[in-house]
């Protein structure tokens, strides 16, 4: 624990503070938890058969649970965690360079995500979009890091730059990557959402 709290005081302006940690980690799993439960529960379907239909993609509910909601929620907590606390299990401490990099990633995450998935396809007709009404809370964080842990930003500038960059193609690369796949499942494919209209029906299978 000293370790982790002796990170937190080189990286942010919080000091040594066990209560810091806590509350700041906390609140970004939240955060995340919450998102992601939006985007399973959406109000039509969940967030992969909203993207499956973008591209004309039908994704199992299962693979997109696993994927979307279950896979995505553990990383984006060990991001957390790695950016925040300096520390990831199985692994134990991190250097300074990947902890700079992980808060880099938060912020780059937490922004595309924000703009690519949600407000983006959103202004493009393609409504409704699950886990849209969160997302105020990613721009807070990705601001409040910025404005709180900018000693960190600068200890190591070129690993927070790659790892914004790493942190914002993860979500830039979902619809790229979904359509690659429907390219090569042609069981899979179906008809793709036109903008403005309702999500089409075969989203509800």
């Amino acid at each position: 624990m000293t370790a982790i709290l002796d990170r937190l005081d080189q990286v942010s302006v919080f000091g040594p503070s066990s209560l810091a940690l806590f509350l700041i980690l906390g609140l970004d799993w939240v955060f995340s938890g919450v998102h992601a439960y939006e985007e399973w529960r959406g109000e039509e379907a969940p967030l992969w058969r909203v993207f499956g239909a973008v591209v004309g993609l039908w994704l199992p509910n299962w693979l997109g649970f696993l994927l979307f909601t279950l896979a995505l929620t553990l990383l984006l907590w060990c991001l957390g965690l790695a950016a925040i606390g300096g520390w990831l299990p199985f692994v134990g401490h991190v250097s300074l360079p990947i902890a700079v990099g992980a808060l880099g990633a938060v912020i780059g995450a937490r922004i595309s995500d924000t703009l690519v998935s949600h407000w983006g396809l959103y202004v493009l007709g393609y409504r409704p979009n699950p886990g849209l009404k969160s997302t105020p809370l990613y721009v807070l964080e990705a601001a409040f890091i910025l404005l709180t842990f900018w000693k960190g930003l600068l200890l190591s500038p070129h690993a927070a730059i790659w790892g914004f960059a790493c942190g914002a193609g993860l979500f830039i690369l979902v619809l790229p990557l979904l359509r690659a796949w429907r390219a090569i499942a042609p069981s899979w494919r179906r008809a793709p959402w036109v903008r403005w209209q309702p999500l089409p029906a075969w989203t509800k299978d």
